[in-house]
């Protein structure tokens, strides 16, 4: 595997493994609880983590397939990409983003529903970066609707980004709601 392809999925597995650290002390009446108005429990959380997710690894698969069609060339730098999208990442820690209609969480899933859609959606999303594994992925571009155009290695970074953020929402949801709710708190 290429090396920006390699360090693309590393970073993205290691804001999925702190995603999962933080979620893992929650119970089934913690996940499901908002603390406060507006505000999403952990379950819309990752729901909307998975379906971001599933949307991103249709585009990436899209993608892939029309570079491959396309004439895209051989990936030809190994220079990092990971500081690439940093601006998404120091506008998203100042400002309170709200989520469009598409990726905003409906229906009630258990917490283990979603914790194996979040491992699908990132099954899928791995194959079809690694399908486009050897391909310039800079040179493949596609709109995202908050962020403008981004390129392949950066709909990737996105998704790590993203993970981490509610990473945080999700950390400060636990602590309100255990805060609130004594008989909620994980047996330790």
């Amino acid at each position: 595997m290429r090396q920006r392809l390699t360090e693309l999925l590393e970073y993205m597995d290691a804001a999925r493994e702190r995603l999962l650290a933080t979620v893992a002390p929650a119970n089934a009446t913690i996940a499901g609880i908002q603390p406060r108005d507006g505000q999403w429990s952990v379950l819309q959380n990752l729901a909307h983590l998975a379906i971001v997710e599933q949307g991103v690894a249709r585009v990436v698969a899209r993608s892939v397939e029309w570079a491959k069609t396309h004439g895209i060339g051989p990936e030809e730098s190994d220079t990092s990409i990971l500081s690439t999208l940093d601006a998404y990442s120091m506008e998203a820690a100042t400002r309170k983003m709200v989520a469009p209609a598409i990726v905003t969480p409906s229906g009630e899933a258990t917490l283990d529903e979603l914790l194996a859609s979040l491992a699908s959606s990132r099954t899928a999303l791995r194959a079809a970066y690694e399908a486009g594994d050897g391909l310039d992925l800079c040179a493949v571009k596609r709109q995202h609707l908050s962020l403008g155009e981004l390129n392949l290695y950066q709909w990737g970074l996105f998704v790590a980004q993203h993970e981490l953020r509610h990473r945080k929402q999700i950390e400060r949801t636990m602590k309100d709601v255990t805060e609130r709710c004594v008989e909620c708190a994980p047996i330790v």
